[in-house]
């Protein structure tokens, strides 16, 4: 007996005397021998950005380049003027609402919050997570809606002569007049361009979402957290609420969009009708009216995908859009897809408000006309 005994002491596993926390895994090495030892590995070590990675996000960002330079160059001269005015519009107006778009997120996807106001949602946050919660995801923020905006605005402007001249041959073959309305080339405008732009925006609001719902993985840097998404789910993480993405950004876009170009037109052509002269001032008053008019709008009729969105990119797994549809609906009705509007109407309308003013200006600085006195 004493000799089976000795015999085992040779396999005995010596562990370190520090036993592994919530950040660690421990990683035995059992090997015969006064060499065995068990080592605990922390989880940072496999959090270094490796070779492999910068090739990743470097090859990224010449597909991207190389995507808009394509956009650019189809079309035609001048057309850098849209992207260029969408790119920093929609980067500038959701940057500085990032910290209404983190309590409206933790509000959908967070039972904790759901119930509580605006108000009380921001200094429960704050008192539990600090103030810099407030900022989480503002990197993939800026970047991805200066991609998204870009697209957004650039399509939609450089579709409109090529979609009113499919029109204009629609309506006179057919003879059917309305296929020759200006503001349906306008919609068709509008859906091309919002497919678009949810497909560039997609990697990074399934990233941003992910970093408002899991502040962890943000401790690196939020590059550092797409790539440890990336490495944990692949692609198909980034990608799967693409089906969400187009249920917001469609019609987001169409309204918002669609509805400033009318409601410019109208205002100015009103204006003029009534005798006023078209001045600096109104050029600023009647933009930021309507701009105001569609943001309600576009939070509205955007609401169902937006939070469809939120729930879907919070959660790893299979489940798909249709899944958290059903469970949406069956367990709240159709005010479930509504949870979170007020912090909503609050983020769209100064997002929709500061980006629609300067994309007129920047338009504007760039020799294009005023939208709405363009069309006019």
């Amino acid at each position: 007996e004493n000799s089976d005994q000795s015999s085992n002491t040779n396999d005995v596993i010596v562990q370190t005397s520090t036993p592994p926390d919530a950040n660690t895994n421990s990683n035995k090495l059992a090997v015969n021998g006064d060499s065995s030892i068990s080592t605990f590995k922390s989880a940072d070590d496999d959090e270094t950005m490796t070779r492999k990675d910068s090739t990743i996000i470097a090859l990224t960002a010449v597909g991207v380049i190389l995507a808009f330079v394509g956009l650019i160059a189809a079309g035609g001269p001048g057309a850098w003027r849209y992207y260029l005015a969408g790119g920093i519009c929609a980067a500038s107006s959701h940057a500085i609402t990032t910290p209404i778009d983190v309590v409206k997120t933790r509000q959908q996807v967070d039972s904790t919050y759901k119930e509580r106001g605006m108000v009380a949602s921001t200094l429960k946050l704050v008192k539990d997570e600090g103030f810099q919660t407030l900022l989480a995801g503002l990197g993939p923020t800026v970047f991805g809606y200066l991609l998204e905006g870009a697209v957004k605005f650039g399509v939609y402007e450089v579709l409109k002569p090529a979609v009113g001249r499919f029109l204009s041959w629609a309506a006179a073959a057919s003879s059917i007049s309305f296929l020759s309305s200006r503001y349906l080339g306008y919609i068709i405008c509008g859906l091309f361009s919002g497919v678009a732009a949810s497909a560039m925006l997609c990697p990074m609001e399934a990233l941003r979402i992910r970093l408002v719902a899991e502040p962890k993985l943000a401790r690196k840097g939020w590059i550092h957290g797409g790539l440890k998404m990336f490495k944990n789910e692949g692609s198909r993480g980034l990608w799967k609420g693409l089906n969400a993405m187009m249920c917001k950004q469609v019609p987001y876009t169409v309204t918002k969009n669609v509805s400033f170009d009318f409601l410019t037109t109208v205002a100015y052509a009103t204006t003029v009708n009534l005798g006023y002269a078209i001045t600096a001032k109104t050029k600023f008053a009647i933009p930021f009216l309507c701009a105001v008019a569609a943001s309600v709008l576009s939070c509205i009729s955007s609401q169902p995908g937006d939070m469809l969105l939120s729930v879907v990119n919070a959660h790893e797994g299979e489940k798909r859009v249709r899944d958290f549809s059903k469970e949406i609906t069956k367990k709240e009705g159709v005010k479930g897809f509504f949870v979170g509007i007020q912090a909503r109407f609050l983020h769209v309308g100064i997002i929709v408000t500061v980006q629609l003013l300067l994309y007129d200006f920047v338009k504007r600085l760039c020799g294009i006309a005023a939208t709405g006195l363009a069309s006019g």
